[in-house]
C-alpha cells in the first residue's frame, strides 16, 4: 500500500490494520474534546491502556508500594501523552522521535509490570497482555515512519 499521500492518522490506522489483519481492532475516540484524534487507533489504545494502569497504581497504593505504584502510573500513562503529542509533531522526524520517546516509555512500563507479576500482583497480567500489542504497533509505526523519511531524502 502507498501510504505517501496519507495524512498522519490514516497513515498510523493504515499501519494498524496491516498488523492486526483479524479485523478486531476498530478505534474509538478517546475522551477528547479534539476530533483530530478521533479514529486513531494508537491513540484510542493508548488511551484504554492508560485505565488499567491507573487502576493498578491505585492498588499498589493500597498495598503501601507507593514507589512501584509511581513508576508505574508515570511510564504506562506516558505512553498516550507522548503518542498523542507525536500527532502534533513539526516533522515526520519530530513524530518518528516522539514515537521513539512513546516506545522507551512502554519498554519501561513492560520493566514494572514485570516485577509487579514477579511479586504475585495479578491484575499487572491484564496490563501487560494490553501492553504488547501497543509495542507492536509503536514499533512499526516507527520502522514505516523511518522507511517513509527515507524515500523522502
Amino acid at each position: 500500500m502507498d501510504m505517501r499521500g496519507l495524512d498522519i492518522k490514516e497513515w498510523q490506522n493504515a499501519l494498524v490494520r496491516d498488523d492486526r489483519s483479524d479485523g478486531s481492532l476498530v478505534a474509538e475516540a478517546p475522551a477528547s474534546y479534539n476530533a483530530r484524534y478521533k479514529d486513531n487507533v494508537i491513540v484510542s489504545m493508548t488511551f484504554r491502556f492508560a485505565l488499567p494502569v491507573w487502576d493498578l497504581a491505585e492498588e499498589l497504593q493500597a498495598k503501601k508500594k507507593f514507589a512501584v505504584a509511581d513508576q508505574v502510573f508515570r511510564s504506562g500513562t506516558a505512553i498516550g501523552a507522548l503518542v498523542r503529542e507525536a500527532q502534533n509533531g513539526e516533522s515526520l522526524a519530530d513524530f518518528v522521535h516522539k514515537m521513539k520517546i512513546a516506545l522507551k516509555e512502554a519498554d519501561e512500563t513492560e520493566y514494572w509490570l514485570l516485577l509487579c507479576i514477579e511479586r504475585s500482583v495479578n491484575s499487572a497480567r491484564a496490563c501487560l497482555d494490553q501492553l504488547l500489542p501497543i509495542v507492536r504497533v509503536l514499533n512499526k509505526i516507527i520502522s514505516t515512519s523511518n522507511t517513509k523519511q527515507q524515500i523522502r531524502k
